[in-house]
Order: structure tokens, then C-alpha cells, then sequence
């Protein structure tokens, strides 16, 4: 089995449409923290799927971020709330 990290991934997309294909879209391979940024557990894999089906979507006028995190600086994660969702065993995202 492939290891996961988690990833990152912050947006800035100028149109409406697509930025509502966007969220949606990444809504099948995380969770969202904030209004243009999830966090994402995946393979090396699942991240260059995404990477290539985001550019489908997106435009070059559009922007992508994506910061991969190694184990420590996950668990290194604070959250406002003390939540200390990074710490947990991640759940499972199933991609179709």
C-alpha cells in the first residue's frame, strides 16, 4: 500500500463557475479548512491525479498552491481551536 501525507491545497480561481468546479471537485479528496483551502491525505498517485484534473478546470489566469507536509510537521499543526485534527488517524477518501 502506498504511504498518504497530507497536503495543502489553496486556490484562487477568478471565475465563479469554475471556482464552484474547484471546491466541489476537492471536496472528493479532502476536507476544506477555510473557503479556498483543504487539507488532503493522498498518495503520490492521488496527487498527481488531482493536480492534472484541476488543470482541466482551472485557467492560467487561476492560481494553485499545494504544500506537502512530512509526518512531523503534520503532527506540528496547531489548530485555533484545539481540535488537533492532524494528530488523528486521518479518514479515508474514497476517489471515483
Amino acid at each position: 500500500m502506498a504511504q498518504k501525507l497530507w497536503y495543502l491545497v489553496a486556490y484562487d480561481v477568478r471565475d465563479a463557475k469554475r471556482l464552484r468546479n474547484v471546491a466541489t471537485h476537492l471536496q472528493g479528496y479532502g476536507e476544506r479548512l477555510q473557503f479556498s483551502v483543504f487539507r488532503c491525505r493522498l498518495t503520490e498517485r492521488e496527487l498527481e491525479r488531482l493536480r492534472w484534473e484541476l488543470t482541466k478546470t482551472m485557467e492560467k489566469e487561476d492560481d494553485l498552491l499545494i504544500i506537502g507536509l512530512c509526518a512531523s510537521c503534520g503532527a506540528r499543526v496547531s489548530e485555533r481551536h484545539g481540535d488537533d485534527k492532524w494528530k488523528e488517524k486521518p479518514t479515508s477518501f474514497e476517489i471515483v
